[in-house]
């Protein structure tokens, strides 16, 4: 149930790309305007997505996976032009044949989110059987776009990767991010004692003490890395990296035998003029072997569009993971800004100057105002009782 082509363009502002298809003859290389929609491809799962989700996972780390694709810069991404976007939440529109044959917990007109592997910015959009749940009753639908990508890729890093246990000490790069953020409570929820976070200002070191971090570190005012071995100088059990660079044997210094380092973004590679990133390319170039087996440590890299395109099933089980635990009441999510869909620009430029943390929004209009009536009528309704 793997996504081929979208069946909506995004806004005349993000280009994109469809693949030289025809079906049932709809010819989807064609590019269209923004309010047009055309017959879901059979075999495939579309859900119409009321509100598209805009990320910020790494808000102090100048990376984010979506900067990086319009960059050119991310292996993964499509040629250019292409549709960016990973996460939407929204109602059914359709099931593929295939889809429908396999079965779902929801049908058509139910509210979903959906993990959807590029291709969310737009009215329609199309997600695989594995990578789609329900979405809870009493959620707004901002709620459920800000899940999937940063929730099941923090689950992945921490349980999946990174063998998380109640007595590990854990390292967490970028904890004011989305990741950052779900990691903090997924450490939380799991027991652990020493949750240390770095974050880039007094006010973030706020934010992270009060999700939870035990060890708040200012990466600008003092070197995390002696901080660290100050502080725990026997070692840390798991890390998680976005950062890249130098900062990678930095970590794999400070843990303990039978530590890990989860690599999951490369930051530091992002934004600097190429002759700057020689010295932090080579050291992640470097790394050696034989050091981490007499060392009993080990460095392991994450990419869910990986885990998502070849593990549908592994993808799956870190997504009900996540939500088992938001039923439970252990975790809940943080947006820090809903945008109207015409202002994607301004979600980049907010997000790409470290100007916010958790989840950036985007609402396609029609959905908001659909809403925004839905909830004066309520209001009115309330008064008028």
């Amino acid at each position: 149930h793997r996504v081929a082509w979208k069946t909506c363009a995004p806004p005349k502002a993000l280009s994109y790309r469809q693949k030289h298809h025809t079906h049932n003859g709809v010819d989807f290389s064609r590019t269209r305007p923004i309010h047009a929609c055309s017959a879901v491809p059979e075999g495939l799962r579309g859900c119409r997505p009321c509100h598209q989700q805009r990320a910020a996972p790494r808000p102090q780390s100048r990376r984010d996976s979506r900067k990086v694709s319009r960059n050119g810069k991310y292996k993964d991404a499509p040629p250019f032009p292409f549709v960016p976007g990973y996460e939407v939440a929204g109602t059914v529109e359709c099931f593929g044949e295939e889809a429908e044959a396999a079965g779902a917990p929801y049908g058509v007109g139910d509210r979903v989110l959906a993990f959807t592997m590029f291709g969310g910015y737009a009215e329609y959009a199309i997600a695989p059987l594995e990578g789609v749940l329900p979405l809870p009753d009493d959620w707004t639908f901002e709620m459920g776009a800000s899940i999937p990508v940063q929730f099941a890729t923090a689950w992945h890093c921490l349980f999946e990767t990174g063998a998380l246990r109640k007595s590990s000490r854990v390292l967490l790069h970028a904890a004011a991010g989305g990741v950052g953020q779900a990691a903090i409570q997924l450490c939380r929820s799991a027991g652990c004692e020493v949750v240390i976070g770095t974050c880039g200002s007094p006010q973030k070191m706020e934010l992270i003490g009060e999700k939870g971090v035990t060890h708040p570190i200012n990466y600008r005012t003092e070197d995390y890395a002696a901080r660290v071995q100050e502080m725990f100088p026997e070692g840390i059990d798991v890390i998680l990296n976005s950062l890249g660079g130098d900062t990678i044997k930095k970590d794999l210094a400070l843990l303990r035998p039978g530590g890990r380092v989860v690599a999951f973004g490369a930051a530091q590679l992002s934004g600097a003029p190429w002759y700057s990133l020689i010295g932090k390319v080579i050291s992640m170039l470097t790394v050696n072997a034989i050091d981490l087996l007499m060392t009993s440590s080990a460095i392991c890299g994450v990419n869910m569009k990986r885990i998502g395109d070849s593990r549908p099933d592994l993808l799956k089980h870190d997504l009900e993971s996540v939500m088992a635990l938001f039923n439970k009441g252990d975790l809940t999510t943080h947006v820090s800004l809903s945008l109207p869909w015409e202002e994607v620009g301004e979600a980049q430029r907010k997000m790409e100057q470290r100007e916010t943390t958790g989840k950036v929004v985007l609402v396609i209009g029609e959905a908001a105002h659909k809403e925004t009536a839905s909830e004066a009528e309520e209001g009115a309704a309330e008064e008028a009782g």
